[in-house]
């Protein structure tokens, strides 16, 4: 999975933007984008994961239900599909 440069233009914080560049690392190294994973490379607290995670959600940059089961895969759209 390549990260989509255009992320660096979505009106998104700085914690989203984080969280989808660590989803993306997560599947370049062969694991799944899950919260249980991203946690285990997140340097903030699991409120600002949680919160991160919904966000990307909510504007179509990843796949996922909130509330978010752990073990979810969270996958990064393509970019026609942000919002």
């Amino acid at each position: 999975m390549n990260m989509d440069c255009a992320i660096f233009d979505v009106k998104i914080s700085v914690e989203a933007t984080s969280l989808y560049i660590v989803l993306c690392a997560l599947m370049d190294g062969g694991q799944a984008p899950t919260l249980e994973n991203a946690r285990l490379k997140w340097t903030g607290t699991d409120e600002s994961l949680l919160t991160a995670a919904q966000e990307l959600i909510r504007r179509c940059v990843i796949t996922g239900n909130i509330p978010i089961p752990e073990e979810m895969h969270l996958h990064p759209q393509t970019r026609d599909r942000w919002c």
